[in-house]
């Protein structure tokens, strides 16, 4: 089962596409220890009891010029730029969702009951088939940890210095993204076309390049790929599929995706089914260090 941790943090941290293994992560780079001190609560209760430490937030980099076109493409171009600037409106989400994994040593199957604080905090409790927690994940905009139950460890990273460990960089707004099932990234709208019920779009920014297929007839996405901008064309690549929309709170959310990755001559397969969503609830994000765990090295 501490695959399927390590598995969901690799995916989690997919948005990087690093072509490191979980193992390789952790064994990278020593970690640094950090004071936890309590916080006084709100009133709402909605707020976390730990201070992390700041880091600067990494900026989303748009920089991709948009190129010459004729005509046509210009305007099919501008007509779909409000498809691509739809995206959810919530203060806060909690979820619960089936997890299947396949890769290329084993399958498991395995929950996830997720919390976020939009653009703040993402905390994430993994637990067995049978309601036992095996790993809970804290994550901030400047800030990782996870907490491992079957070996009593606490993994613990700066956001920021990810990419230290990592090919690539990471940030919040991609893991968020993932998690609400929208597009990883940002960037700017280099292509455009429609076919039958399909429009399709190409968006780049300087590190990555995303397609995103939407279905014209109620403008939800079906499809993204995503891949980074290498001039030998090689490197991981990942598709996920999006279906089963449903309106929770007034907003329609993918209640069932499937990410598949190809890194190499390893296929990785994570399937999630939503089984609950809620938004702008009041919500708290509980993550303490037991005494007896140690700080993974």
């Amino acid at each position: 089962m501490n695959r399927s941790a390590g598995f969901l943090l690799l995916l989690l941290l997919s948005a990087t596409f690093s072509s490191c293994s979980f193992r390789k992560l952790v064994k990278g780079k020593k970690p640094k220890l950090y004071d936890w001190h309590t916080v006084q609560g709100s009133s709402d209760s909605n707020q976390i009891t730990t201070v992390l430490p700041v880091a600067i937030p990494a900026r989303q980099d748009t920089s991709a010029k948009l190129p010459d076109h004729n005509t046509d493409l210009v305007k099919l171009m501008d007509e779909v730029k409000p498809l691509w600037a739809k995206r959810l409106s919530y203060r806060t989400f909690k979820g619960k969702a089936k997890m299947h994994m396949e890769g290329p040593d084993n399958s498991e199957d395995f929950t996830a009951n997720i919390r976020v604080r939009k653009d703040s905090v993402i905390w994430i409790n993994v637990t067995a088939l049978g309601g036992i927690s095996f790993a809970k994940i804290l994550i901030t905009t400047d800030s990782f940890f996870m907490l491992n139950h079957l070996q009593k460890t606490v993994f613990a990273i700066p956001l920021s210095s990810a990419a230290k460990v990592l090919p690539t960089k990471v940030d919040f707004a991609s893991l968020q993204n993932l998690i609400l099932g929208e597009p990883l990234r940002g960037g700017i709208i280099t292509d455009a076309e429609k076919k039958g019920d399909t429009i399709s779009i190409v968006v780049e920014d300087s590190s990555y390049l995303q397609q995103i297929a939407y279905t014209r007839a109620d403008s939800n996405m079906r499809t993204a790929s995503l891949r980074m901008r290498r001039k030998d064309g090689d490197g991981p690549t990942a598709m996920t599929d999006y279906g089963d929309y449903e309106v929770v709170n007034s907003r329609k959310i993918s209640t069932h995706r499937v990410l598949k990755l190809v890194n190499g001559n390893d296929n990785y397969l994570l399937e999630m089914n939503f089984i609950k969503n809620d938004f702008d609830e009041v919500i708290d994000f509980p993550f303490s260090i037991p005494r007896n765990y140690s700080y993974k090295k």
